[in-house]
């Protein structure tokens, strides 16, 4: 009692400091809390029980005092309580529980607010990947720390594990401790300071005292063991230090040693220095420091992932490969151990496979292995057959070309999948194929056999004859019939008498077959576990560096990784696998749980075995003291075995969503059927055999009924064919499948992002999740429970149809079964008496699929009907997850509708109501609101928010999934922000974004696949470069947008987006003046819209079109026509929205139609729909608000009051919208360039050239900076023409020349040399104007007909346009100017006939009298 009384003196004395500050009402509690934090960390790592106590009541006082002062009181009152009753973990006694109770009592009496129990179980806690949350939280401090916002990692880490305890996230109360105790170690190993090892190992104890997952626990008890090692040879080196202090002079060997690895370490090097210093260790024997050179030199040329697979990263590697071969050799030779001639041989292949061409020498280095193996480890000294590896390829490859047959005969021989799904033949052809998989499985399990008997045979005939009777067991995959051409070899081996030659015999026998199956060329070196490049062992990552991507991965031993080696070698020699039958069998029940725990699984993989070759009867005694354990324990062993695998892997058995994602289609589907049927017979008492055969015991054992078993079998071979179609496309141990199809026909495996696997067969998809959903609910209930079969393992679902149609992306099928799944749930009940739960699922997903349709007025209302019901639900003014949900989809709906101001109401309230569920804390359900409120924002013209809404969304996405994940949100968030950039004129940011968020979404779905988010992210690309000019980009960026849509939905299919695409391209068609293309790719998206949402039906999407269509005939100088189509838009709109109803899309018709009218020369008649176009769009933004749509009507009212010869009105016009410009954008912008291009103009109209010329080089300087001082653009061009013009008309034709003359490169550049443009065309009119004003009047007709040829290529010479009456008038003056005034009268009469033409007869219109003014002075010229 005394001592504990003691304990409390010292830790109250220890406390003083910080209690003293805590009662200080100037005190910062920030200091006070992370003070008490250290001290609790203090404790744990020192041990003290009772320091850690009072450091987490003193925690609990300070959030209890917190709360008091009303700061987040709720949330501080909670934390207060949890840390008080954490207390629980070492008060035991019922005095001591009445203590914490004490305190959550008070707490509750000062703040009046109630405890509550289950509190702060986190969103970590509740997420579906607790490990990736935990993650990220530590990845902060990290990110904290390296900004300088967080002192250091001790402080970061303890923070952390504060709010572990307060959120009893315990996972991450673990990550936390244990990277303290990291932390400590490594200062323990750069200080030499013992104490601080102590406290890395109490602060290790810590973590494992809290950890509850059992490779965790096992990874704790060897950093600690590691940390009590470090820290005696530490001691040991100090008694050394020591000895040599008191007059020990000489050094030795160790020291020396010690001293060189000093050495090694400070000098990196380079990848030549290393390869040199490691050839001169090989050269004095030195092994170990030759290894740590080639291994330092391969990791310095060494790259994870994607990008390691090219040729010359491939030969840099190489070269170390081959030499720590030789090193493995060398030693090899010396140890006589056939691991080290085993990783010799690895090295060498890896070597091998990277090397484009290999000498003889290397050639022989393989041959040399296997015969130095058979001499120093076999001791013989038989003649290695050099082309025995050849041979042994050649066979592997005759078995996958059969397969590969096979494959393909069944496909067409038995295809159930081409039948309708109520034909009577169906369950029947169903059953044919089911067994014809089966049989090519056997046939699989035979040849694997077959192939191994063959190798260990010729191993024998060198080795000599076994010793004794032995029979080879085939373990996993061969065991359970789904071995494929591709899978690893699991095996072990039983022998009748266990004498230490025996072994030896069979661990050499062992080797070799290793040796030759590695000389196949399939082992990937991770495998090997060559401790220098993947040391497993070692909790330091970056020991475990090298990543095998260039060596095919396919028949090899089963790696040497953790949880993996399921071979005879086992993880040493105290667990190989090199037993009598007995001795084997025992294995399982000497301390079960131990090795389940570890999670290597003996009892479950050597509880299923086959005979691979040797003696049957050896197998058939194992078998049999197996089922002798099963009967003796009851069942017991088997239960467990089911119980443990099904707790361990409980996330695969949860149902979730189906997305377009790649499928790991080994873990998601081939495991999880395998993993079902083999957990549900152990379950029952049946020891599985090859999953067909369990299957079959399981209904003849009553287990199963034969529907049942049926439906079993169908979905076993459909996950066993897939695994094998994978596997077989990819060439290897590749699990990647999409379900969606390729975009790539011939594209190289190892040209790809990741190998993917393209299956898109729908029928089969559906066939297998008709089992597979109601297989997942039973199986996940089977831990917990006796409960007999389930009704029917098949659920032919139109929920379950519209998920796998919607994984399609066959939208209008998965609608269709939505709706008849509605109907069903309607018709059980009654209309308004359907379950809420599946009512509501069902609407939100009609909801969905109707946004990917844009049928979405109908989503509108479902996503409404799905609000309502929640409401009834929850209560109107609650505030739950789904509400929040459901008004988020109704404001996403509402902004595709252009509504924004509905949709900012929607979108507000569901970030106002997740705020008040999860609080300050980072969340996905936050983010999406951020980036929904900024989406909606950049609609209503408010960029500068937008980005503000948008960054806080990409940083809180970032501390939830971590900044270097590739994760869709991120992704999504990318996009908005480079959409948002876009709109402020950022291009090169826009730019960069764009290409990250592709980046990440090639890496989630596959560099290939054709995907809608990768084919948006093309698209928003794309329009990023058609706006800064580079067309032929933007062009094949739109092309690869609309091939993988066009995959996705179908060529010919008619949809949204593909229309969207289509209208994009014309777009572009149409800045590069083939108005033939624009009109057919309009024209395609006009009628493809009509066959979507109805002829005579009135949409956004067609008013778009017809809008697009009336701005191409504009460009062809049709203005009448685009009239017409302009016309037919507006209609369409006000039909749309409503007539009187303000409306963007409507405003946008009155604008052009305004300008069309314009442009036809009645400038009335436009400037009246410019009016209508501007209020209406300051009724829809706000009359006070800056908006691009509002500063483009004005621009638009300038030109046209110019026009009418009102230039002051015009500069007022002019001058409001460049300001509105600079209050939306702030910097320079390609609008506000616009803008003084314009004002320019209208400075020139007015006769002031000087104003007109300031104008055009602001806007010129403006564009440069934007776009490139050298870059080649349109509106830079466009701005050294105008000024060019401009300065000729000042009397300046030098300075005029060449600024048209770098127009005319800069345009040539763009549109191509020979390319004809309207701009180009325009260019040379003015170089014609220059040399025409210079006197050189020859040279000015030669550049008026180069631009007269130009435009009838462009427009055509059978076709009026007002560019080439303007031509023709250009050739009238110059030919007047030069006296030739019978070629002036004919070019004047061809330009009037023309603007009649455009025109019209009787219409006033500035061109006509212009040109009127032209005659009148050549007719003067003539009497004169």
């Amino acid at each position: 009692m005394e001592t504990a009384k003691t304990k409390l003196s010292a830790v109250a004395e220890e406390l003083s400091e910080l209690d003293k500050r805590f009662k200080d009402p100037g005190s910062d509690l920030a200091v006070v809390e992370r003070g008490y934090a250290r001290k609790l960390v203090h404790a744990i790592s020192s041990e003290n029980k009772v320091l850690e106590c009072e450091a987490l009541k003193s925690l609990g006082d300070l959030f209890l005092h917190k709360a008091k002062m009303k700061k987040h009181k709720k949330e501080n009152f909670n934390k207060a309580c949890v840390l008080y009753t954490e207390l629980s973990r070492y008060y035991t006694s019922e005095e001591e529980k009445q203590v914490i109770q004490r305190r959550v009592r008070y707490a509750e009496k000062c703040t009046k607010l109630v405890h509550n129990e289950t509190y702060a179980h986190t969103k970590a806690e509740g997420s579906a990947n607790i490990t990736l949350a935990v993650a990220a939280t530590l990845q902060e401090v990290r990110v904290k720390v390296k900004a300088k916002e967080q002192a250091t990692l001790t402080e970061g880490y303890t923070r952390a594990y504060v709010k572990a305890i307060v959120e009893r996230n315990k996972r991450l109360q673990v990550e936390s401790l244990k990277s303290l105790g990291d932390l400590y170690l490594e200062k323990g190993r750069t200080g030499k300071d013992e104490a601080v090892f102590t406290r890395a190992a109490g602060l290790y104890r810590a973590a494992l005292d809290r950890c509850e997952d059992s490779d965790g626990r096992e990874t704790l008890e060897h950093r600690i063991k590691y940390a009590e090692r470090v820290k005696e040879k530490q001691l040991k080196h100090a008694r050394l230090r020591t000895k040599r202090k008191a007059g020990d002079g000489s050094g030795s060997k160790s020291s020396q040693a010690s001293r060189q690895a000093v050495r090694d370490v400070i000098s990196q090097g380079t990848y030549r220095d290393h390869l040199q210093e490691g050839c001169k260790a090989m050269q004095t024997g030195d092994l170990n420091t030759a290894e740590r050179h080639f291994a330092t030199a391969l990791k310095s040329v060494h790259v994870k992932g994607a990008d390691a697979d090219t040729g010359q990263q491939n030969a840099k590697e190489a070269e170390p490969l081959y030499k720590l071969s030789d090193v493995y050799l060398k030693r090899g030779i010396q140890s006589k151990d056939g691991g080290d001639f085993t990783k010799a041989a690895a090295l060498w292949n890896a070597a091998l496979v990277r090397t484009s061409k290999v000498d003889r020498n290397k050639k022989q280095a393989n041959v040399e292995i296997t015969k130095s193996f058979m001499k120093r480890v076999l001791h013989s000294n038989q003649t290695v057959d050099k082309g025995e590896s050849e041979k042994h390829k050649l066979l592997l490859k005759k078995t996958r070309h059969h397969v590969q047959t096979e494959m393909k005969r069944i496909e067409q021989e038995v295809d159930p999948y081409s039948l309708d799904e109520d034909d009577p033949r169906l369950r029947e052809v169903e059953k044919r194929r089911a067994e014809e998989i089966r049989k090519l499985f056997h046939t699989i399990v035979h040849q694997r056999r077959m192939f191994i008997s063959g190798l260990v045979d010729g191993c024998m005939e060198v080795m000599g004859p076994p010793p004794c009777k032995y029979a080879m067991m085939g373990l996993g995959s061969l065991a359970t019939g789904l071995v494929t051409p591709y899978s690893d070899l699991e095996f072990a081996i039983l022998i009748e008498e266990e004498t230490e030659s025996n072994v030896e015999y069979f661990r050499n026998l062992t080797h070799y077959l290793h040796l030759k199956v590695i000389n196949l060329g399939e082992t990937i070196l991770p495998a090997m576990a060559i401790k220098s490049l993947n040391d497993f062992q070692s909790k330091d990552p970056t020991n475990n560096w090298f990543y095998d991507s260039v060596t095919p991965r396919g028949f090899a031993f089963d790696g040497a990784m953790p949880h993996a080696c399921k071979t005879p070698f086992g993880r040493g020699k105290q667990s190989g696998l090199i037993q009598t039958p007995s001795n084997m069998a025992k294995l399982l029940t000497d301390d079960l749980t131990l090795y389940l725990k570890k999670g290597y699984h003996l009892a479950s993989i050597l509880g299923n075995v086959c005979l691979i070759t040797g003696e049957q009867d050896l197998v058939d005694v194992y078998t049999t003291l197996l089922s002798q354990q099963r009967q003796d324990t009851d069942g017991l062993i088997s239960m467990l075995v089911a119980h443990i695998t099904l707790n361990e892997n409980a996330a695969m058995f949860k149902l979730q969503p189906l997305d377009t994602r790649l499928l790991d289609v080994k873990k998601q589907m081939y495991r999880f059927a395998t993993l079902a049927v083999s957990c549900w017979a152990l379950h029952r008492n049946i020891q599985p055999t090859t999953i067909w055969e369990t299957i079959e015991k399981m209904h003849k054992n009553g287990v199963i009924s034969s529907e049942n078993a049926h439906h079993l079998m169908v979905l076993v071979s459909i996950s066993a064919e897939l695994r094998l179609r994978t596997y077989m496309n990819n060439r290897g141990q590749v699990e990647n499948l999409s379900v969606l199809s390729s975009t790539s026909a011939n594209a190289e495996i190892g040209e790809q992002l990741k190998k993917v696997f393209h299956f898109s067969n729908a029928k089969q998809l559906l066939r297998y999740y008709y089992t597979e959903r109601p297989l997942k609910v039973f199986v996940s209930q089977l831990v917990n429970s006796l409960s007999s079969e389930p009704l029917a393992l098949f659920s032919k679902s139109p929920i379950i149809q519209a998920e796998v149609y919607t994984n399609l992306c066959a939208f209008e099928k998965a609608k269709n079964c939505l709706n008849e799944a509605l109907e069903n749930v309607q018709s059980e009940r009654g209309e308004g008496n359907a379950h809420p739960k599946t009512a509501i699922m069902i609407l939100n997903m009609l909801g969905g699929v109707c946004d990917s349709l844009g049928d979405y007025r109908e989503a509108v209302s479902y996503h409404g009907q799905v609000l309502q019901m929640l409401r009834r639900i929850h209560g109107e003014d609650t505030a739950h997850r789904d509400i929040a949900t459901a008004l988020g989809s109704l404001g996403d709906t509402w902004r595709k509708l252009a509504d924004y101001r509905k949709a900012m109401d929607y979108f507000e309230q569901s970030l106002q109501m997740r705020r008040s569920i999860y609080g300050d804390t980072a969340h996905p359900d936050i983010s999406e609101s951020l980036s929904s409120l900024g989406n909606t924002l950049m609609s209503l013209g408010e960029y500068k928010k937008a980005v503000n809404y948008h960054e806080k969304a990409r940083q809180m996405n970032q501390s939830i999934y971590g900044e270097d994940t590739a994760h869709h949100r991120i992704a999504i968030t990318l996009d908005a922000l480079a959409f948002a950039c876009w709109n402020l004129g950022n291009h090169r940011k826009a730019t960069s974004y764009h290409e990250q968020s592709l980046r990440i979404k090639q890496s989630i779905y596959g560099k290939d696949t054709a995907h809608l988010d990768i084919a948006g992210t093309l698209n928003n690309m794309a329009v990023v470069w058609r706006d800064v000019g580079d067309y032929k980009r933007a062009e094949s960026c739109f092309e690869q947008s609309l091939r993988i849509q066009q995959i996705v939905y179908g060529e010919r299919t008619a949809h949204p987006s593909i229309a969207g695409v289509l209208c994009n391209l014309g777009s572009v068609q149409r800045r590069l003046c083939d108005n033939t293309k624009a009109i057919s790719y309009l024209d395609q998206a006009l009628q493809m819209q009509r066959r979507i949402h109805g002829e005579k039906t009135a949409h956004p999407d067609i008013a778009t079109s017809l809008a697009n269509l009336g701005g191409v005939w504009s460009d062809l100088g049709d203005y009448r026509k685009s009239i017409e189509y302009r016309e037919q838009a507006l209609q369409m709109d006000q039909s749309t929205y409503g007539r009187d109803t303000p409306h963007p899309d409507i405003a946008t018709s009155l604008g052009a139609l305004g300008n069309a009218w314009g442009e036809l020369g009645n400038h009335e008649r436009a400037i009246n729909y410019l009016e209508q176009s501007l209020q209406m769009k300051l009724k829809t933004y706000g009359e006070n608000t800056p908006h691009p749509d509002i500063a483009d009507t004005l621009d638009s009212l300038g030109v046209e009051w110019s026009d009418c010869g009102d230039h002051r009105k015009a500069l007022s016009y002019h001058e409001q919208s460049l300001q509105m410009k600079r209050d939306i954008y702030g910097k320079p912008h390609t609008d506000i360039a616009a803008s003084l291009n314009n004002l320019g103009n209208a400075w020139s109209d007015l006769g002031d050239h000087k104003m007109a010329v300031d104008f055009y080089e602001q806007s010129l300087e403006m564009r440069r900076s934007i776009f490139g001082k050298d870059t080649a653009h349109c509106d830079t061009a466009n701005s050294l023409k105008n000024l060019g013009i401009e300065l000729m008309d000042m009397g300046d034709p030098r300075n005029a020349l060449s600024l048209l003359q770098q127009s005319l490169e800069m345009e040539q550049s763009i549109y191509g040399k020979d390319a004809a443009h309207p701009d180009i065309a325009k260019t040379l009119d003015g170089l014609g104007a220059v040399w025409n004003n210079l006197g050189d009047h020859r040279k000015a007709v030669s550049y008026h007909e180069q631009s007269l040829q130009m435009r009838w290529d462009v427009y055509g010479k059978c076709n009026a346009h007002p560019d080439l009456a303007a031509s023709f008038r250009n050739l009238c003056v110059t030919w007047r100017d030069i006296g030739d005034l019978g070629k002036a009268m004919m070019y004047f009469e061809q330009a009037r006939e023309m603007q009649r033409s455009v025109f019209g007869k009787n219409t006033a219109h500035h061109h006509v009298a212009d040109t009127l003014n032209d005659l009148g002075a050549a007719w003067r010229d003539l009497i004169g």
